[in-house]
């Protein structure tokens, strides 16, 4: 792993394998049927969910399902592994939105390549890395628009959306009672 990553991933994420190829990877998850994310040769466990986080995902699922359905587009809960191939990562983010068709790197359909929207929710033990290098890596998906972190635990969402020129802008919002 890269050393800002090291430094970014907490004990929550822990490498269980290194120098694997990408095809191990998708064999171990396929066997253990167990989320993993593959980090460039690494296989990473993935840290469990705190109800916080749960309920948040859960309330982003059903206000954004049936608006995305509505627009056709496609809303993915984090079962869906998105595929990041310039920086060769398998990652799962909480929620994924594609406008128009799906495109995948498999016949099994478990492997997206082209989404438009990327939210995670952001939880103390994986901010930091979902703000620095995967926000990176995500940049780095060309048919990606837009990338959303909301906190779980305060009202307040951050918004990046890629601009005509192709540059990232932020919005941010705050919900106050």
């Amino acid at each position: 792993m890269e050393t800002s990553q090291q430094e970014i991933l907490t004990d929550e994420y822990r490498v269980i394998r290194t120098g694997a190829s990408v095809a191990e990877y998708l064999a171990l998850e396929e066997e253990h049927q167990t989320k993993y994310e593959y980090h460039n040769g690494d296989i990473v466990a993935m840290p469990g969910g705190t109800s916080e986080h749960s309920s948040c995902n859960a309330a982003l699922t059903a206000l954004l399902f049936f608006q995305a359905r509505k627009q056709g587009n496609r809303l993915f809960t984090s079962d869906m592994r998105v595929n990041i191939p310039t920086y060769n990562r398998y990652v799962y983010p909480d929620l994924t939105i594609v406008r128009g068709a799906p495109e995948f790197a498999d016949a099994k359909r478990t492997q997206l390549l082209n989404p438009t929207v990327i939210i995670e929710v952001l939880s103390g033990s994986t901010e930091d890395y979902d703000r620095s290098d995967k926000f990176e890596y995500y940049r780095s998906i060309p048919s990606l628009q837009e990338v959303a972190f909301f906190a779980q635990d305060r009202a307040h969402a951050e918004l990046f959306r890629k601009n005509a020129n192709g540059r990232w802008e932020i919005i941010e919002a705050e919900v106050y009672p």
